[in-house]
């Protein structure tokens, strides 16, 4: 099963390092399956069923900003199993229908409460008799998949010095930098967050991070490996890609683009790109990830865009004052 397709080379006018022999591309899910959390989903309920934790009778929560969710419910409607997907009321409308949409087993709780978040509610959830939370954003299987499925098909496709992914459970950013650093590939993993106080669907800020996230990204990550975007750079940046790529990824991918445009900036303001260059070709291979497409989010981005921004026929002469 192909999980990830990677794009051509982004063009000069998306890309302002190509003069320091920098190449961009995009590396994105769906490939066979509609999103990056679709096969970590099922590694979770099976995880639970293997380790006792989950029966016939069980009921199983989840915190989830929609693709998780979306996965877990598809596999527990087909074992029968109860699902209860606690999603933050914030989360696109889109995205909630789609999960929503499944039905059967599927029991949707929206959370509104400011002094709870719905990692912690459902977490109180499932610790009652009879309830399970498989916890993707504590428990490793959640990163497990991704270096077991992913990964390999990931670096299978390219050279990569670079690989931008941006963060919501940390999970797919501590799997493909446990993956580097097993096969020793010399790949940078850089994590993208959102700035504090911007939103960006399935990502988090390094505030949400640290009071939800127990995966054990502080013992992989340096302070200075994180990168920070904004919300309407995440969604620009994304929106100029899609007439350059095959597949039209979303906002998150956005993030990560973003991410990476400041980390190249920041090492060629201090003359430390070069520590990146490939040594068989003399490139900077960057990839950014793209863990879903813009279809969930398509009443956001016209939302968020100006109509001058959708109707521009190039991007901005300087990309990176998106980054502001």
């Amino acid at each position: 099963m192909r999980l990830v397709r990677t794009s051509e080379a982004f063009p000069p006018e998306l890309n302002p390092f190509i003069d320091d022999g920098v190449v961009i591309k995009a590396a994105g899910v769906p490939g066979d399956v509609p999103h990056s959390k679709w096969y970590m989903a099922r590694e979770g309920i099976r995880a639970g069923i293997e380790d006792g934790f989950i029966n016939s009778n069980t009921t199983i929560v989840e915190a989830t900003s929609g693709n998780t969710g979306q996965g877990m419910a598809v596999v527990c409607n087909a074992l029968g199993l109860r699902f209860v997907p606690v999603m933050s009321g914030d989360v696109p409308q889109d995205k909630i229908n789609v999960v929503r949409a499944l039905g059967r087993h599927i029991q949707l709780q929206l959370h509104f409460d400011s002094d709870e978040t719905a990692v912690e509610c459902a977490r109180r959830l499932g610790a009652q008799s009879g309830w399970y939370n498989p916890d993707q954003y504590a428990q490793g299987w959640n990163f497990d998949a991704h270096f077991r499925y992913l990964a390999p098909q990931l670096w299978g496709q390219e050279k990569i010095s670079i690989l931008a992914v941006p963060a919501g459970t940390m999970g797919t950013c501590i799997g493909l930098a446990l993956y580097a650093r097993e096969k020793k590939l010399g790949t940078t993993v850089v994590p993208v967050l959102c700035a504090e106080e911007e939103e960006v669907p399935g990502a988090r800020s390094l505030v949400s991070v640290k009071k939800d996230i127990r995966q054990p990204w502080e013992k992989i990550f340096r302070n200075e490996d994180l990168q920070f975007g904004t919300r309407h750079a995440a969604f620009y940046l994304s929106f100029l890609t899609w007439p350059h790529v095959t597949q039209q990824l979303g906002p998150s991918f956005g993030l990560g683009f973003a991410g990476a445009l400041s980390f190249l900036q920041k090492h060629r303001n201090a003359g430390t790109l070069k520590q990146f260059r490939d040594h068989g070709d003399d490139k900077i291979h960057v990839v950014v990830f793209g863990p879903d497409d813009y279809r969930p989010y398509t009443g956001l981005y016209l939302g968020e865009l100006k109509r001058r921004e959708l109707s521009a026929r190039t991007p901005p002469l300087d990309l990176l004052r998106l980054l502001d």
